[in-house]
Parts: structure tokens; C-alpha cells; sequence
């Protein structure tokens, strides 16, 4: 955690398996503090995806972030979110036993995220989710397939199949040659295998969860997204009782592409949850 000074690193056994978490520790600056706990994606990590947001929360909130842990054996779907739902819930009840959290998931974190709310709605605050979704379809299983077909025949190409789909074509022509390279050596390099997540993504189905959730909740969608078209964020927003939705001008890679933005965001979320009604749009000043 070099890009946040002054983080602890903690663990929390959960089953046979070790989590390991990152906390800014409070900072006591105003009364309208929070513990904000980040879920990361399916490829990702802590530094991974949360690189630029999470210094930017610590600055005026506690953050605590923490590397998803998959299964080590193969399970079926819904034990599959048992697992990883109760890693979350083992990483609130270290950090914060007796007050509840704003939780914030991003992709793949926004479902465990979703489902984390929904079963345990004591210990969420205020909930967020950022390029989520709820049920996936066929569009997202064509593109599943493809990503398995590269992986397991260990073709370079992965990496450019996972940089073009991730980003908006506004960000993907803008980069320099040497910073796209970058981009495809942080799939080939950079984190932990994604498989195992990559397989519970093609059945993902939180329908019944989404409904239970009762923590206000903010849905952050990304107009350019190809991973999880924005349209999920809507289904996600219509699904869930108090829920306000807004969006972003970005591909799925969002908190690479615009990560101040998502910032003021949830920001402006935890300290206001109910300055938008449910089932209020928000106007995006910050784009």
C-alpha cells in the first residue's frame, strides 16, 4: 500500500483462509467521519482498483479495503457468494463490530457488495455500487466465453481483448503507445488469476437480494461500460426500494478513467445519503 501512507495491514481468518485488509485508520476530522470499506473487482486488487480512490476517501473518511480470497476448491454459484459475502462480513465485524459501514463495491464487488447488504442490513449504512449488475445475460456470457477461450489457451491476446473491453474509446485513444502497454502488462502480471471469479460472473443472480436490501444505496453507472452495460445499473437501480442512480461518461475501468469523479460521488453520498430521494436520477456536475 505504498500509493497511501500510514496504512495498517490486518487479517481476519474466515473458514481455513487468511484475508488480508488495509486500514487508513480514522482521522477524526469532522463528525461526519465514516468507515468506508471498498470491495474490488473480479482481475483486481486493493492497489489494483482502488489506487486513486482510496487516498482521495482517506483524506476525509476511515478506509478499509481488503483482497478477496477465492475458494480452493470448485463450488457452485450460490455457495460460491457465501463464500466471498462472508469475507466481507468477516472484514466488518473486525473493523467496525458496533457501528455500521458505507459499503462500496465496484463490478463483481458490487454483487458480493449487494448481497452483503442484503443479508446482514445491520451492519451496512449506506450502500454503493459501481458498474454492477444484477442478473447477468447473454451478452455478458458471449464475452465470458471469449475471455476463457484466450485464458485457458494462454494467448497474449487476453491482454488487448481486456484493455478494449474495459475502457471507453475516448480513454483507450488517448493513451500514449507505452501506457497502453502498461495497461496489458497489468493484465498479464498484475493481480491475482480472475478465473474462478470469471466463472461465478456467468450465473450471477441476485434478483432476490437486491430486493431485501434496505440500506439507502447509490448506483454509479458508466455509459461507455462493455463489461456491465450500463443498462444492469438501471436494473439494479429499479430492483432495490431505496436506491438514486447516476452516470458516468466512462468505460467499465471507471476508477482508472475517472476516479475523482467517483470520489465526490460517494463522497457527497455518505455525508448526504438522502439529499436525492429514493428513486431519484442524479445531475453529474463533476463530469
Amino acid at each position: 500500500m505504498a500509493f497511501f501512507p500510514g496504512v495498517t495491514v490486518g487479517g481476519v481468518t474466515v473458514g481455513d483462509q487468511e484475508v488480508k485488509f488495509y486500514d487508513s485508520g480514522h482521522k477524526h476530522i469532522s463528525q461526519s467521519e465514516r468507515t468506508v470499506v471498498l470491495c474490488h473487482g473480479t482481475g483486481g486488487s486493493t492497489e489494483g482498483n482502488f489506487w486513486a480512490l482510496f487516498p482521495m476517501l482517506a483524506m476525509r473518511h476511515r478506509v478499509v479495503a481488503f483482497e478477496f480470497v477465492d475458494p480452493t476448491e470448485e463450488l457452485g454459484p450460490d455457495e460460491m457468494a457465501a463464500h466471498y459475502v462472508s469475507q466481507v462480513s468477516a472484514v466488518i465485524r473486525t473493523v467496525s463490530p458496533e457501528t455500521p459501514v458505507e459499503l462500496v463495491g465496484y463490478s463483481f464487488g458490487a454483487v458480493i457488495a449487494a448481497k452483503t447488504a442484503a443479508e446482514n442490513p445491520t451492519a451496512v449504512h449506506n450502500l454503493v455500487l459501481i458498474a454492477g449488475w444484477l442478473v447477468t445475460d447473454t451478452q455478458q456470457r458471449l464475452r465470458n466465453d471469449v475471455w476463457f477461450a484466450l485464458h485457458d489457451s494462454g494467448h497474449r491476446a487476453l491482454a488487448d481483448f481486456t484493455v478494449f473491453t474495459q475502457y471507453s474509446q475516448q480513454f483507450v485513444n488517448s493513451r500514449l503507445p507505452h501506457e497502453l502497454e502498461n495497461e496489458r502488462q497489468k493484465v498479464l502480471t498484475g493481480g491475482p488469476d480472475r478465473a474462478a471469479k470469471m466463472r461465478f460472473n456467468r450465473s450471477v443472480d441476485i434478483s432476490d437480494a437486491a430486493e431485501s436490501i434496505t440500506a439507502p444505496t447509490l448506483v454509479i453507472g458508466c455509459t461507455q461500460d462493455q463489461v456491465a452495460p450500463i443498462r444492469h445499473s438501471y436494473l439494479l437501480f429499479g430492483a432495490i426500494a431505496d436506491a438514486r442512480l447516476v452516470e458516468v461518461d466512462s468505460g467499465h475501468g471507471v476508477l482508472t478513467e475517472r476516479p475523482s469523479e467517483v470520489f465526490i460521488l460517494i463522497d457527497d453520498f455518505v455525508r448526504e445519503p438522502h439529499a436525492v430521494a429514493a428513486g431519484g436520477v442524479l445531475e453529474n456536475d463533476h463530469a
